[in-house]
């Protein structure tokens, strides 16, 4: 007889991030279309009915899977930027590089959800995740004091293309180089550009 093993109770909170935590590591590794809620349960070690007891659907899920690891993502650059007590642009810059290097280095499952190609055709949740980099760009603004907040806007966004290349070269390449090696090399390309590595 196979043993069935199924997790503890929670309050419903925890099982919350934990049910989130596992569909993270699912989703990553077998993409929004491929994964069913069945897979994501059984990961859990709970029943589908507990798990629906906290998303109505897949396409919840995943929409408040995006929101929770964005905002994880923007705490964890908010959070390396006061540790480090950047105060000017440039160190603000750095520092959120950092932090975003750090972020995706500890949590590289994070990657496919935010940035990977998983949601092919499906428009409502690639609106979900165009919202969710529309939030991080503003986010990233309020680093940029020294221009109006339109133009910090603009910035943000060249900011997050900028890291965003970088960042599928440094997972595709299996993150040899390490994140402070990493958030050094993007903040000269954004602030001291091409130049400087001339």
């Amino acid at each position: 007889m196979t043993e069935v093993i199924t997790a503890p109770r929670l309050p419903g909170p925890e099982r919350r991030k934990q049910l989130l935590d596992t569909a993270l590591r699912v989703f990553a590794r077998q993409g929004y279309h491929e994964t069913s809620m069945n897979a994501v349960a059984n990961e859990a070690g709970v029943t589908k009915p507990v798990l629906y007891q906290h998303f109505a659907s897949k396409r919840e899920m995943y929409s408040d899977l995006l929101r929770v690891t964005a905002d994880r993502l923007a705490d964890a650059i908010t959070q390396t930027r006061l540790d480090l007590g950047a105060e000017d642009t440039r160190c603000k810059v750095e520092a959120g590089y950092l932090g975003f290097f750090r972020f995706f280095d500890a949590v590289p499952d994070a990657f496919s959800v935010l940035y990977g190609p998983s949601l092919g055709h499906d428009q409502e949740l690639r609106h979900v995740a165009q919202r969710v980099q529309e939030e991080f760009a503003a986010r990233m603004a309020t680093f940029i004091s020294e221009v109006d907040h339109e133009e910090a806007i603009i910035m943000a966004w060249g900011l997050n293309g900028l890291i965003e290349g970088l960042i599928r070269n440094w997972m595709h390449d299996g993150r040899r180089r390490s994140a402070e090696e990493m958030a050094a090399l993007a903040t000269r390309l954004a602030w001291d550009g091409m130049k400087s590595l001339a």
